[in-house]
């Protein structure tokens, strides 16, 4: 049965694209099967893996037309890497039903059959606490904070801690936090090492996974519709994206 986890921040500019799609290249390139589920109707990780932005079908076709997962699943260059795109008609889900909570579990309830059929199913989520980022959390079962290494991401992390104990209470109680990846890390800073080591304090050692050191590969690759993997496989980002992913791998 598959492990089902979400990438999440509330604050954007965190990575969290960048890292729902490497690390689910990383995973695939070791032999998992994984399928990305895109939430964000910006369709960033749709597009990072050159898959052009739609305007409809992909998710929107699960949650409004009950279309089945593996119909509208799309090939990536990997073929145990799939991905249910995004579409800018997600807005429109999210405005006509962002008020009706019942909405909130018919993510998890239409992907419940495909569990079985891929070792991953990730979500990436939109920079806000929408509809869809909801849905994806309540779906999910792993939840990995990407954050960038400064003093105000500390507040979105906060946040997303409450967001957590909130969901377990009301719909998911299986949701586990189960790391925060520092992104755009300088390990000569000390602002770097500080937030490090207020996380540690606040949330233990264990919680803290594999840093990704900032890197223009990173941010290039996406223009390209190419994982870093594609892109630059000698870069510290492909390094640090392949150990991060081994790392993920081994959780229980």
């Amino acid at each position: 049965m598959a492990r089902i986890m979400a990438f999440a921040n509330r604050k954007g500019g965190s990575g969290k694209t960048t890292t729902t799609v490497n690390v689910s290249a990383a995973l695939a390139h070791f032999g998992n099967r994984v399928c990305i589920i895109d939430t964000d109707s910006q369709a960033h990780a749709s597009l990072s893996l050159g898959i052009k932005k739609q305007d409809s079908g992909g998710l929107y076709a699960i949650l409004m037309e009950s279309k089945d997962p593996k119909e509208v699943m799309v090939e990536t260059y990997l073929p145990n890497l799939k991905l249910i795109p995004a579409s800018r008609n997600l807005i429109e889900y999210e405005r006509r039903y962002s008020a009706d909570k019942t909405h909130r579990t018919i993510l998890a309830e239409r992907i419940n059959h495909i569990i079985g059929e891929f070792d991953f199913i990730v979500f990436d989520t939109s920079p806000a606490l929408s509809l869809l980022t909801l849905s994806a959390l309540i779906a999910s079962r792993e939840i990995y904070i990407p954050m960038q290494a400064h003093f105000l991401a500390m507040e979105g992390l906060a946040e997303m801690v409450r967001l957590v104990y909130t969901i377990n209470k009301l719909y998911n109680p299986n949701l586990k936090l189960k790391g925060i990846i520092p992104t755009f890390f300088s390990e000569r800073t000390r602002l770097s090492r500080a937030i490090i080591e207020e996380i540690k304090k606040n949330l233990g050692e264990a919680i803290i996974l594999r840093p990704i050191r900032t890197n223009i590969s990173l941010a290039e690759a996406p223009s390209y519709g190419k994982t870093i993997f594609q892109y630059n496989k000698r870069s510290n980002g492909a390094v640090d994206y392949y150990y991060l992913a081994k790392e993920i791998e081994k959780l229980k």
